[in-house]
């Protein structure tokens, strides 16, 4: 591969890194190729053809970590494939099916580099819809109803908004890096080699840019669903705070009414311990003695109520008054 294409092993290095996890570069060697290192999409460009690496789909890798079984690593290659396959797509669209004469405006390299981060926008705004369209399910679901799968269904979509954030944060700090050397944007120009001053980039300069702009509205995207995420995840735990408060309530409740019947057991112990008061003989001393208790116990459990009543208010400004 090195002899066939002109490379060295520390080019490979940079394309051939791990499946799973991956740090994007575009990688500029002077007037010779540009890399392009992404998750799901690894090529070089050169003045005259674009070589891509894609994954085999018949033998399964052991070594990326990560890679669960033979139909998750199938998963990766046809996504793979699914970018290739775009890349073309665009590619006979803009420059070959339309006229010729504009093939001859843009540089070879310039049109691959702009079709390449142009497939990784479009890759990383198809996985933030289907990430927002999920997180619309959830929402919905919580709240209507709270439930323990509800709950590990949003801890699953945070788990993976914040993964893709970071993608395309990667992806967007990649191509401010090349925007911050001039020395890249210059060797960027492979088709013509002659000599450029150090701001001689105007052309690739705005192809970067209007990319950068495209990658940070996706970043905002991605940026605003992880917002929304953790408001509903807030709000998910303000409402089971607020139940599990009203249930810190009803028990309260019913302790305080089996505080009052307790007092009422204990009185009723004390005439069964046979003290003689004379008062069993008076023909009202059960009514007298069975009405005082009631009210006693029920002036109890009034008293515990209203002051359980008192302290659940939530109160901002507590006055200096006694």
């Amino acid at each position: 591969i090195c002899q066939e294409y002109n490379l060295e092993p520390r080019d490979l290095q940079k394309i051939d890194t791990d499946i799973i996890i991956n740090v994007p570069i575009i990688d500029v060697r002077q007037n010779r190729f540009i890399c392009f290192s992404y998750r799901r999409l690894r090529n070089l460009v050169e003045y005259n053809r674009s070589i891509f690496f894609v994954p085999s789909s018949d033998k399964v890798l052991e070594e990326p970590i990560g890679i669960k079984d033979a139909l998750h690593w199938e998963y990766v290659t046809q996504s793979y494939n699914r970018n290739v396959k775009y890349i073309s797509k665009l590619y006979n669209e803009r420059f070959i099916n339309k006229k010729l004469n504009n093939i001859n405006k843009i540089p070879f390299e310039f049109q691959i580099t702009e079709i390449n981060l142009e497939t990784i926008t479009y890759r990383l705004k198809l996985k933030i819809n289907q990430l927002l369209n999920e997180f619309k399910n959830i929402r919905e679901g919580a709240y209507t109803r709270i439930t323990p799968e509800k709950l590990r269904e949003l801890a699953l979509l945070k788990e993976k908004i914040d993964k893709y954030k970071r993608n395309v944060e990667l992806a967007h700090q990649s191509i401010i890096d090349v925007l911050a050397q001039d020395e890249d944007m210059i060797g960027m120009y492979l088709t013509d080699k002659r000599q450029r001053d150090i701001s001689d980039h105007v052309q690739i300069e705005l192809l970067l840019e209007a990319s950068a702009k495209q990658m940070a509205e996706v970043r905002r995207s991605i940026s605003d669903l992880s917002d929304s995420v953790h408001t509903l995840e807030n709000a998910t735990g303000f409402m089971l705070d607020a139940l599990r408060n009203e249930l810190i309530g009803f028990e309260i409740q019913i302790n305080i009414i089996t505080m009052g019947f307790g007092i009422g057991a204990f009185i009723t112990g004390l005439y069964g311990m046979n003290l003689l008061n004379n008062f069993e003989q008076n023909l009202y001393a059960f009514y007298i003695v069975t009405g005082t208790t009631f009210s006693f116990i029920s002036g109890i459990i009034i008293l515990g109520i209203i002051r359980l009543f008192r302290y659940r208010k939530i109160r901002l400004h507590r006055s200096n008054k006694n």
